[in-house]
């Protein structure tokens, strides 16, 4: 495709997105975990749980957590379980933090490859507007996202980098739309490439992005282009043999979150750190 008409494809997806912007959101649909607690919001009143669940949002950090293409909606449950071990591990471990798993109403679209990641995008920009009125600034909140939860999340990096200080995804991609080795490939190629320009702007935040040798969902070959961005730290592994038979879900195993998860959480507050560090020079 050339490579002027992709650009012009590129660019009328994303005026969509901004020219289509509500001027707010819905109460979110999701779930709030912290510590050993997990709290279904579905036809609560979100400001009441926001407040419940950070009631010090002047020390919180905040985690949203983006689900994969197929789940979400008012069907899904928010189960704990759904939320990669690793992330549920951190509100765990340490008290002033918090997960909002959000059951995205963007799940998929009409035709295959829709425009849902940037869909999405539009609503985690409305989501973290809520949270930053309720007081918990930039710097500290952090995007999580698996699958087609991060591929919305590297759309988000592009689209809002402001809103949000650094994100860590896992698996994204469209599944062998690049290669060419899905039946869906012919219909997903076009929107992959969509995506892969789209991405390729995001470069003002440093993020971490997991991918995993053997997925046969989001292959790390599907990444190959985020070698040249270095804002991006790429780790591609090869899954251990550890009660995960299909490579797509490493993040909810048990070596994932043993080894991955102290990594994790030096970035955060190496990003905090970093936020922190910015705001004390520009008062100088």
């Amino acid at each position: 495709m050339p490579r002027i008409l992709l650009l012009f494809i590129v660019a009328t997806f994303l005026s969509a997105c901004q020219t289509t912007k509500p001027d707010k959101i819905e109460d979110p649909y999701g779930a709030f975990a912290v510590g050993n607690s997990f709290t279904p919001i579905r036809d609560t009143d979100f400001s009441k749980e926001m407040k419940r669940n950070i009631p010090n949002p002047e020390s919180t950090i905040l985690f949203i957590y983006n689900h994969g293409t197929s789940n979400g909606g008012h069907g899904q449950k928010c189960y704990p379980e759904s939320i990669p071990s690793y992330a549920r591990a951190i509100v765990r471990q340490h008290d002033n933090t918090v997960i909002f798993y959000l059951c995205s109403q963007q799940v998929s679209g009409k035709k295959p490859g829709e425009a849902r990641y940037f869909k999405r995008s539009v609503e985690l920009e409305l989501l973290l507007e809520r949270f930053k009125r309720h007081g918990i600034t930039p710097d500290r909140a952090f995007l999580l996202g698996h699958s087609g939860g991060a591929s919305t999340t590297l759309v988000a990096a592009a689209d809002i980098p402001n809103s949000f200080n650094g994100f860590i995804v896992s698996a994204p991609g469209y599944g062998y739309a690049y290669t060419g080795e899905s039946k869906e490939s012919d219909d997903l190629a076009p929107y992959y490439q969509i995506w892969k320009s789209t991405v390729e702007q995001a470069t003002e935040k440093p993020g971490l992005v997991y991918s995993f040798k053997g997925d046969k969902i989001a292959p790390p070959e599907d990444l190959n282009f985020m070698k040249e961005m270095s804002n991006i730290t790429l780790l591609v592994q090869t899954p251990e043999d550890c009660g995960i038979s299909d490579f797509h879900g490493y993040p909810w195993s048990r070596c994932f979150r043993e080894k991955e998860t102290p990594k994790i959480w030096q970035y955060i507050q190496q990003r905090i750190s970093a936020a922190q560090n910015q705001v004390s020079n520009n008062t100088n």
